[in-house]
């Protein structure tokens, strides 16, 4: 077989001359630096450009130089001065202006690296200043991960303690409309325990946005809407009713845990309720929890996280195309795991698995624990649990769904953290810690 030449750019050396102060701009900078010769869809030859990227290479600027076409003022739909011919414009012996096209790329998880960018500048400088105005970005919105003090997190806490042990002893409870389909689950009742397992806000009064989803009847499906027994806010008491609701978006969702409303449950063990046989087996992760130190917890625990999540538990932004939105993902999260059980993820998993598996519905992804916030797109980023050969995995997600795990599958049960804080529910549990300081 005849020996066939590698094809190389015919303007390489012309491109490397041109290249070289920006590939020295972004040096300066601490950009690593690289010359490729990159393959073109539109030519048999590759062109000569320069990569740009930090440490992690979880982004890149890929720059060349073209020829161009100078706009009219205001005549771009999308802000370039300049525009190029595909087909012609890597010819730099082809008429225009010597431009330099600038692309942004991102590693967002998927085969191809998403486009964040397309550029085309009039000289080196500005192809050098708009690589580093992306390179910035990570600095620019580094934010400090929240931490709440300890002794103010214990403060809410006893509020709320407080509040429920009051409502416990002097229960309000009303029953509105309920249908006889409703009719056991309605007289199994445990009124004082449902009033101190509501939800509850940071002033320990009642969460008044909650509608705690008891039992459902008729349509099992989790994606249907269908008829629920539920309880929520009305003044200062909590009222009884029916509601149509779909049972896979609700957050206080109990029929999985009717132990916290349910008398026929009462005897349910701690194993059963809290993950753990003794409430002091959770003390290392809540401990780690209550300081602030998030990762401490979820290692404690055997929890991993994917390396988006990593960047944000560090208060750093994880996807360029969306760095401003990091300070408001580094305080949903922290704020949307502050009551985590990390050693209850696992357990939460499998029952979800489970539960969708005997429908005969889909399993295989990951199921959301909250939202981040912060965009008003259908896909919209989320926390999700996922399983792996190494157990738990929590990720970011894009979804358009407004599925969640429901939060007592997942989070620190409110009579486990009281009596971990030393303080004893005036309501039956299933274990107490003997022995145990409070913290």
């Amino acid at each position: 077989m005849p020996f066939m030449p590698t094809p190389k750019d015919r303007h390489e050396t012309w491109r490397t001359e041109l290249l070289t102060p920006v590939a020295q701009q972004c040096a300066r900078a601490g950009l690593t630096t690289s010359v490729e010769d990159i393959p073109s869809r539109w030519r048999d030859t590759p062109v000569r450009t320069l990569r740009c990227t930090d440490g992690d290479g979880s982004w890149a600027a890929l720059i060349t130089v073209v020829r161009g076409r100078r706009h009219q003022p205001g005549a771009s739909l999308v802000g370039n001065e300049f525009s190029r011919d595909p087909h012609t414009g890597y010819d730099l012996d082809s008429p225009g202006e010597l431009v330099f096209e600038v692309q942004v790329t991102e590693d967002v998880g998927f085969d191809e690296d998403e486009l964040l960018a397309f550029l085309l500048l009039g000289d080196g400088p500005a192809a050098g200043a708009e690589v580093l105005r992306w390179a910035g970005k990570k600095a620019a919105y580094t934010t400090s991960p929240p931490v709440e003090r300890v002794e103010l997190r214990q403060r809410r806490e006893r509020r709320q303690f407080d509040d429920r042990q009051a409502a416990a002893a002097a229960v309000r409870v009303r029953i509105g409309v309920v249908p006889d389909e409703a009719a056991a689950d309605l007289d199994a009742i445990d009124q004082a325990g449902l009033c101190w397992h509501f939800p509850r806000g940071h002033t320990g009064r009642y969460q008044r946005s909650a509608v705690v989803a008891l039992a459902g009847y008729g349509e099992r499906r989790p994606h249907l809407r269908s008829r629920w027994l539920t309880a929520r806010v009305d003044g200062d008491a909590l009222i009884i009713g029916v509601d149509e609701l779909i049972p896979a978006n609700q957050r206080h969702r109990w029929d999985g845990a009717r132990w916290l409303w349910d008398r026929r449950y009462a005897n349910t063990p701690a194993a059963l309720r809290w993950q753990v046989d003794r409430a002091e087996q959770a003390l290392p992760a809540v401990q780690a929890l209550r300081r602030g130190a998030l990762p401490d917890g979820l290692a404690t625990a055997g929890i991993q996280t994917d390396s988006q999540l990593d960047a944000l538990l560090a208060g750093v932004p994880c996807r360029l195309s969306d760095a401003e939105l990091t300070p408001t993902w580094v305080a949903n999260l922290h704020r949307g795991l502050a009551d985590l059980a990390p050693w209850r993820l696992a357990s939460a998993y499998h029952g979800w698995r489970e539960g969708r598996q005997a429908l005969g519905l889909p399993a295989q992804d990951p199921v959301v624990l909250f939202g981040l916030g912060g965009v008003g797109a259908v896909q919209k980023p989320k926390v999700a649990l996922d399983q792996t050969d190494d157990g738990p995995l929590l990720r970011l997600i894009y979804t358009g769904s407004n599925a969640v795990l429901p939060y007592p599958q997942w989070t620190v049960p409110a009579d486990l953290g009281a009596l971990l804080y030393g303080w004893q529910p005036n309501i039956a549990t299933p274990v107490a810690v003997s022995g145990q300081r409070g913290l």
